[in-house]
């Protein structure tokens, strides 16, 4: 793994531990590339977690195309009620990149709170990745496989 993956891998890590440290009835969070890739897990087994980027990645194709369909614009985000909680999968944006990120949240969580929780993590990341990726901490091309 090369130096500026890890330093990806780290922060996003960070920033998932923020989220968790922050948010009440979180069961599991991932970032992954945009082609489901997974660069950072948290509370998830390496396999469910490749499991749940990748298909957090599907999702997050399978949005776009129905926006695009429906002339709906961009899509930032997509929710899944579950009858155990809700999936919350959101796009991370910055000019170099796309990232996926998904959070699983228990049944207990109000849907306002996780809505919240998911756009200040995805914003902040995004902030996070633009501020490295112009000191060259991370790098700019969108698939991270090593």
């Amino acid at each position: 793994m090369s130096q500026a993956t890890a330093t990806l891998r780290s922060l996003c890590v960070q920033h998932l531990q923020e989220l968790k440290d922050g948010t009440e009835h979180l069961v599991m969070a991932a970032v992954s590339s945009s082609d489901g890739f997974p660069i950072a897990l948290l509370d998830a087994e390496p396999q469910l977690g490749r499991k749940a980027t990748a298909m957090a990645a599907a999702l997050d194709g399978l949005s776009k195309s129905i926006a695009r369909e429906f002339a709906l614009g961009g899509i930032e985000g997509t929710v899944l009620e579950c009858e155990f909680g809700l999936v919350l999968c959101r796009q991370v944006h910055t000019p170099k990149r796309n990232l996926v990120l998904i959070i699983i949240m228990s049944k207990d969580v109000t849907y306002g709170h996780a809505l919240w929780a998911i756009k200040n993590a995805a914003r902040a990341l995004a902030t996070s990745l633009q501020a490295s990726i112009e000191v060259g901490a991370v790098p700019t091309f969108t698939n991270v496989k090593e």
